[in-house]
């Protein structure tokens, strides 16, 4: 064993020296004996994840190969355990102060001064060594020195105290949280003002911030107040406190804070006295306290800014269990996403908190199959998404928990974790968590869209959704329409395609419903998902699930999560909404992440920043909507796209993916604007090698699209995307069609017209540019596809393309009313390539009105008698 060890009980000097030294012996572990003095407990519960230690309990007999001994050299003062382990140390290291008043009964290799705090040592070390600390290490140890030293005013202060400080503050030591921890010692006097201030002290809300105010009175002069009100505000753990202390004829106001949203020094600027942002104090000319706190309470507004809520540094969505889910699932679900704790779920209520502790232990008894249930923690400590950061943080305190849910409308939207908290106060300890800069929480997350429902949708469309709603009740599972269909109606363009998305189960709903509606059901029960086929109408039912990816650009895999979650996996705030369809709720609308508020603005935004990292698909979904519906691609979230593109996540998607999005943006009215900002981000490039947008190619698309609408109405059907193909792939050599033929599974048919019309569309587009026979051109189109036509079409001019119109209404029109069999019946001709011929050219006769039916045979027989004299 390699072990750090300190004294008995350790206060803050031994706990930072601990820190320390595993600093300069990483591959040591810290032990600690007996109990942490209140306030080094206070700060464990709340960073013990960030400092691991061991208790003298846990350790063995093992023999010990280096024992480090820190803020003692007394054999006596360390533990029992740990006093039988310095026998059989091989190498010992002691680092201790104030040699003068203790006394040294250890052997070993000292580093022993007089300096006012042992962590001085160690950080003078860690200083010449060049060893990376942490504006939390820094923290840390200042908090040791201001303590061991009396805020510097104990006479074993030294300058080196001063100097490790001065470093200590460098690598952003946080002044506020050394306030918070460290103790004082009053004097007998302070101490009886100390106690007025504690049954005097009240409670105020002010914007959100808690604010204390205390008052006291004495008839006698007290120094020292300064210490005595820190003493208070280290003694109430509260964020913010202001004491009115009259001594004889003098009123004195005194101030601490450690909120980032109270300006303490400007409050006692204006009161005359003087201060910084979190500290202050004044003398004010008042005959009474309460006065004085009439004044504090008014003036004390001006200077206080909207604090931190919980709803501002939860992690969400939030993962859960379900208390009827084995412990063996909930395992593979920590292991899997890392989480150290679960809230865990029943019937739609947070009933307890599984831990993973608790779990570990749980598998080592052999209780896999056992419900989650049986061993979660159901003492359940919430707070609502408006509490107070500062509240949140006194209860982990108090409380002693690491992670605590936040509830908001009865509905779990976020957990607090002791990682948002340190966030908070330390920006380089803890890998920063970005202030949504991509998700905008709306202010108002839930809000009744019933009216708007019955004004905007046809009746049949309302009572189906009730209908839903109230199968949802029948089978006890909560039921959301989701997606496109929240967005459109609040847009009040409401479509009518309806996804519903179910709580837990939606299997069991849609074997429900479709026994109900009579409906035929096909059910996917891999993905949890069922669709429903009814009165010509399909309803896709999914269960509410979170999707994870186990790599970039991969299909996601599927499990069971709740609302929030499931809404949290789409692809942007405007489809990340739902209605509920409860009877109890209906039409509550659930907007978690500002999507009605983006709307609004016209803005397209992403969820998270790994979006389109997972799903790189969702770039060509953003242009497809920002072109609909006239909106603009949000800065952070182009920046994500673009940097997505950047790093080759398109080139790894499947073709079949990227096909099935770029079909859907031909299909868009804007589709040539949608196709030019896709280049734009330099996605037709990476998606279409050889490609190159350019305003040639911005001028064919265009004309293509203009001829499509008659093109699909007088052909029937049209395939947008060969269409498009054909102008995005006419310049590609044999090599890349053949690659992007594999990737998209373009079909052989269109790469032989491609090839055939490369090589004709100059002398094609001339023909119909001067006019020539409508039989001149049947000649050289008469195999060309629908698709090859819109092709053709995007090299000509409006009355180019109205020539072309002519000539294949023309082509679709004209009939021929004699057939082979007629000119072997009537004229005696024999089955040959002679006949099929003279029927072409009867045809061609027609399309350029050169005869018609009442003279077709006419012209037959001149066609005949001509070939004959020929003949001769």
């Amino acid at each position: 064993m390699k072990l750090i060890v300190g004294h008995k009980n350790p206060d803050f000097d031994c706990f930072a020296s601990c820190v320390a030294a595993k600093k300069l012996f990483p591959d040591h572990t810290v032990v600690i004996s007996g109990s942490p003095q209140q306030n080094v407990s206070q700060y464990l519960r709340i960073y013990e994840d960030r400092y691991p230690y061991i208790t003298e309990s846990d350790l063995g007999e093992e023999k010990v190969e280096s024992l480090v001994i820190v803020d003692t050299a007394s054999r006596e003062r360390l533990g029992p355990k740990i006093q039988q382990l310095v026998d059989k140390a091989e190498k010992i290291v002691i680092y201790d102060h104030h040699p003068d008043i203790k006394e040294v009964t250890i052997s070993g290799e000292k580093h022993i001064e007089s300096i006012g705090a042992t962590v001085t040592l160690l950080v003078e070390e860690i200083k010449n060594k060049g060893i990376s600390i942490d504006s939390m290490d820094a923290t840390l140890f200042a908090i040791a020195i201001y303590e061991d030293t009396g805020n510097l005013l104990y006479t074993s202060t030294t300058v080196r105290d001063l100097e490790a400080l001065k470093f200590l503050f460098e690598k952003n030591a946080n002044l506020a949280e050394v306030a918070e921890f460290v103790r004082y010692d009053l004097n007998y006097e302070q101490k009886l003002i100390l106690d007025q201030l504690i049954s005097n002290i009240e409670q105020h809300n002010v914007k959100h911030n808690v604010v204390h105010v205390a008052t006291a009175e004495t008839d006698k002069f007290i120094g020292g107040l300064s210490a005595v009100v820190t003493k208070l505000w280290e003694l109430q753990g509260v964020e913010t406190l202001i004491c009115i202390i009259r001594t004889g004829r003098k009123i004195h106001i005194i101030g601490r804070t450690s909120s980032e949203d109270i300006d303490i020094g400007g409050f006692f600027t204006e009161l005359g006295g003087g201060g910084h942002r979190k500290a202050g104090s004044c003398t004010v000319n008042l005959s009474d306290v309460l006065e004085a706190k009439r004044l504090v309470l008014e003036v004390i507004q001006k200077y206080v800014e909207k604090g931190p809520l919980a709803r501002d540094v939860m992690s969400s969505p939030v993962r859960v269990a379900y208390s009827d889910m084995t412990i063996e699932e909930v395992n593979k679900i920590m292991e899997r996403t890392g989480h150290n704790g679960l809230p865990v779920i029943e019937g739609n209520k947070l009933v307890g908190i599984v831990t993973k502790k608790a779990v570990d232990k749980a598998v080592n008894h052999g209780l896999l199959k056992n419900p989650v249930k049986s061993i979660m923690s159901t003492k359940l400590v919430v707070v609502d998404a408006d509490t107070p950061l500062s509240k949140v943080r006194k209860i982990m305190a108090d409380y002693d928990i690491g992670r605590i849910p936040v509830i908001e409308n009865g509905v779990l939207v976020g957990i607090i974790t002791r990682t948002d908290v340190m966030r908070m106060s330390f920006s380089d300890a803890v890998k920063a968590k970005p202030k949504r800069p991509i998700t905008q929480q709306s202010e108002k997350i839930f809000h009744n869209v019933h009216d708007k429902m019955i004004s905007c949708l046809p009746r049949e469309i309302y009572n189906l959704l009730k209908t839903f709603g109230q199968f949802g009740d029948e089978v006890g599972l909560n039921v959301y329409v989701v997606g496109g269909f929240v967005r459109d109606l609040l847009m009040d363009n409401p479509s009518f395609d309806i996804d519903l998305v179910v709580e837990r189960d939606g299997l069991k709903f849609a074997e429900h419903a479709a026994e109900k509606l009579k409906a035929t059901l096909v059910k996917h029960d891999k993905f949890l998902t069922a669709s429903l086929f009814f009165n010509g109408r399909r309803v896709d039912v999914a269960t509410a699930r979170i999707e994870y990816y186990e790599a970039p650009t991969e299909l996601p895999q599927v499990e069971i999560s709740t609302i929030r979650k499931d809404l949290y996996r789409r692809d942007f705030t405007i489809n990340a909404m739902a209605i509920k369809l409860n009877h109890k709720d209906f039409g509550l609308l659930l907007d978690f992440f500002g999507g009605q508020e983006d709307i609004q603005n016209k803005k397209i935004r992403c969820l998270h920043t790994l979006s389109f990292i997972e799903d790189p698909t969702r770039i060509l979904r953003a242009v497809r909507f920002e072109v609909r519906f006239d909106f603009t691609i949000e800065e952070e979230t182009e920046r994500l796209m673009r940097e997505a593109i950047h790093q080759g996540y398109l080139e790894k998607v499947s073709g079949q993916r990227i096909r099935q999005e770029f079909e859907k943006i031909v299909q868009e009215i804007k589709a040539v604007k949608a196709i030019k900002r896709l280049a734009e981000f330099d996605a037709i490039k990476r998606t279409f090698p050889g490609t190159f947008y350019t305003a040639t190619m911005e001028e064919k698309l265009r004309a293509l699209f203009d001829f499509l609408p008659w093109a699909e109405k007088h052909f029937g059907q049209v395939d947008r995307f060969y269409s498009v193909m054909f102008v995005l792939l006419e310049y590609h050599n044999e090599q890349l069609l053949n690659e992007i033929k594999e990737r998209y599974g373009l079909s052989l048919k269109f790469l032989q017209q491609l090839k055939l019309l490369k090589k004709m569309i100059i002398p094609l587009s001339q023909m119909i540019k001067l006019r020539m026979n409508f039989s001149d051109i049947y000649k050289v189109t008469h195999d060309i596809s629908p698709e090859g036509f819109c092709y053709i079409a995007s090299y000509l001019e409006p009355d180019d393309q109205e020539y072309l119109k002519q000539f294949l209404e023309r082509v679709s029109t004209v009939k021929l009313t004699i057939s082979g069999k007629d000119l072997i019946d009537k004229f005696g001709l024999k089955p040959s390539k002679k006949l099929g011929e003279i029927l072409e050219s009867i045809y061609c006769a027609k399309l350029d009105g050169l005869i018609d039916d009442s003279n077709e045979l006419e012209y037959v027989k001149s066609l005949i008698e001509s070939a004959s004299s020929n003949s001769r």
